[in-house]
């Protein structure tokens, strides 16, 4: 679950990096002065949006949501609860016209996840904040499904942990403009049931990072090689290979500041330390 990887990531990073909890970014000017709804501004050489799908950052820099993501006709909710069936390397699955339910345990887990998949016709009516609506929309589309299925929907006023968006894959033509660039949902969302998210997010980070720090102060050198990086692995191309809006200055990482995800108000700018990529979770 995405507790686990914020965790493990803070954990690794708390000794190096400053955390600001309980703030959101308001705008990015094209100087690099970011503005937040309580804090002072500050101003960073490098804003990197790692706030997922339904990213602020993105929005500051690049425009509304509805420009770059295309919803597949489907919905995702995961939660997690205590593992009493003694599952062990197995999936229960309960599978209906247009929606599946399963639950999975293991091992190395200390509970078990249930995963909702269900089919819509048209987007729903949510915010993705929202989270006592999101529970409302998966008990309305599982309901009556088996009894063992309203057992797991049970879960959801008690669970730890739990997850609900769309099915939505967003494709941008450059994931760069001025001082801001993204990683992962926020720049190159595949969509949640393809399993691969987390992976190329913490691929990205590691693949940006180093070579932000190959160019160090000079980096002009390094852009093309970043360009040529991105080309490989985004949906849609610029034309002529160029990144459009691009700036030579988005390059230089004295300091950074992204939005983390689960809250676009994860401040996260390093004191000269080189970031270290966790193993992606499954």
């Amino acid at each position: 679950m995405r507790d686990d990887l914020s965790e493990i990531y803070h954990d690794a990073a708390r000794d190096d990096v400053e955390y600001v909890f309980g703030d959101s970014i308001t705008s990015i000017s094209p100087g690099g002065e970011v503005r937040f709804e309580n804090a002072a501004p500050r101003r960073f050489d490098l804003v990197v949006g790692a706030d997922g799908l339904h990213s602020n950052v993105r929005r500051l820099a690049f425009g509304d949501e509805s420009a770059f993501s295309a919803f597949i006709g489907a919905y995702l909710g995961v939660l997690s609860l205590p593992n009493l069936s003694g599952l062990d390397g197995e999936l229960r699955i309960h599978v209906g016209v247009g929606r599946t339910a399963g639950m999975y345990g293991a091992r190395h887990l200390g509970d078990a996840r249930v995963l909702f998949l269900f089919r819509s016709e048209r987007q729903l009516d949510y915010h993705h904040r929202d989270v006592p609506r999101q529970k409302e929309l998966l008990r309305d589309a599982f309901k009556g499904m088996h009894p063992e299925v309203e057992r797991w929907l049970d879960e959801l006023d008690r669970t730890p942990a739990f997850y609900f968006d769309s099915i939505t894959q967003l494709r941008m033509d450059t994931w760069s403009r001025g001082r801001v660039t993204l990683v992962g949902d926020a720049g190159y969302c595949p969509g949640p049931a393809v399993g691969g998210s987390t992976s190329l997010a913490v691929v990205g980070a590691y693949v940006l990072a180093g070579e932000l720090a190959r160019a160090g102060r000079r980096p002009r050198a390094r852009v093309p090689r970043l360009r040529a990086r991105d080309g490989g692995a985004r949906a849609r191309q610029p034309r002529g290979g160029a990144e459009r809006g691009a700036h030579p200055d988005s390059c230089v990482p004295p300091r950074r500041v992204g939005a983390g995800p689960g809250r676009p108000a994860d401040l996260r700018p390093a004191r000269g330390a080189q970031p270290r990529p966790d193993p992606p979770r499954q």
